[in-house]
């Protein structure tokens, strides 16, 4: 055959096209809920990170933010977790604000999470408010923490608005401040927060920020009773039974601990007709005035439960544990001492050789701790 004719037989070769196998717009959106839906958590990565980054979208770095958090599809890395809710929040999705506040309270760094608690608020997260206005608070900045709380109340979180009535409320403050606080309790026991009806029930008997009306005191506390808050309950049968007139109320106040002149109490609780953390320390000076004489009770060192009730300014009754010894001291002690209006409070009081009564205090909380 000549070398000129053509061979029928022959196919020509053919060319084949090179596979794209990078994902991009819908596809990757398709790709990303695939594989998370089916735990592909490792697939799942690449296309976030496409979707993010070349396409700004907000949604897929929070997500990608959060594998990285988690170490799902790969190491745990905090710091790429950061990276993408940082891009997150940038690019609009509230939540990744948090999220990165979140990262950065973990990690101890407060001016990051303060930034991005207060950026997640800003953007009508109620959440980043109410961990914001802590952080104000601990700064120094009480008006930025209240703007805080009043944002998050404004958002529908009932908390954030008795944390912000409880910042602007003072005994000598002024009628503009009480009364805005009393709003803000308002508000709070309207998202069906205790603290907030029991707080603005205690304003309209006392005539804070507000005239004195009894009713409505009466109904505030009954809300609060409702809402499970003892105090409500115990408050509402006393001005119901003052018959319209103002009832000596029966508040409970707590502490962890309070350091007076000297005395150093723990797990504090009174019941008294004042509240809040003047009238602990109104009630503790009255015990620290007979501090000389409780130190003689347990000279080594002692944290020992006390009890005691008053009336009238005069105690009444003391319990305590330990030997005979020690109870009939600390009692003989402390009936010596008026205490402030009526009432009953109990702390754990440390006394005797400082060094001592620390080391009994740790080994009570110790124990505490096991059980």
């Amino acid at each position: 055959m000549a070398a000129g004719l053509l061979c029928v037989s022959c196919k020509p070769e053919q060319t084949v096209a090179p596979v794209d196998d990078s994902c991009s717009g819908s596809k990757c959106v398709e790709e990303a809920e695939a594989a998370l839906w089916e735990g592909r958590d490792k697939e799942a990565r690449e296309p976030l990170l496409a979707l993010c980054e070349e396409d700004s979208d907000a949604f897929s770095c929070f997500r990608l933010g959060d594998l990285y958090r988690d170490g799902k599809g790969g190491p745990k890395d905090l710091a790429k977790a950061a990276e993408f809710y940082e891009k997150s929040c940038e690019f609009d999705y509230k939540e990744g604000c948090e999220r990165r506040f979140e990262v950065a309270r973990d990690q101890g760094d407060t001016a990051v999470a303060l930034d991005y608690a207060t950026k997640a608020c800003e953007g009508g997260r109620p959440y980043g408010c109410v961990a914001a206005g802590p952080m104000f608070v601990a700064e120094g900045k009480k008006e930025e923490a209240i703007s805080s709380f009043e944002k998050g109340c404004n958002l529908g979180e009932a908390s954030s608005c008795s944390q912000a009535g409880d910042l602007l409320y003072s005994p000598k403050g002024s009628n503009y401040d009480n009364g805005r606080a009393l709003s803000d309790y308002i508000s709070a026991c309207q998202g069906y927060d205790g603290h907030g009806c029991l707080q603005a029930a205690i304003f309209f008997h006392e005539g804070i920020g507000t005239p004195v009306t009894l009713d409505k005191a009466q109904s505030n506390f009954k809300s609060a009773c409702e809402l499970g808050v003892k105090d409500g309950c115990r408050n509402e049968k006393l001005v119901a039974a003052a018959k319209g007139r103002q009832a000596v109320l029966s508040l409970t106040t707590e502490a962890e601990s309070m350091e007076v002149e000297g005395l150093q109490a723990h797990a504090i609780s009174c019941r008294m007709s004042s509240q809040g953390e003047a009238a602990l320390r109104e009630a503790l000076t009255a015990v620290k005035r007979r501090k000389r004489s409780l130190d003689a009770c347990s000279k080594d060192g002692a944290a020992v439960k006390v009890k005691w009730k008053f009336e009238n300014g005069r105690v009444k009754e003391v319990r305590s544990r330990g030997t005979r010894k020690r109870i009939s001291c600390v009692s003989k002690a402390l009936k010596k001492r008026s205490m402030p209006g009526t009432g009953s409070c109990e702390a754990v009081l440390l006394l005797g050789d400082p060094t001592g009564a620390v080391e009994a205090w740790e080994k009570r909380v110790a124990k505490n701790s096991t059980k």
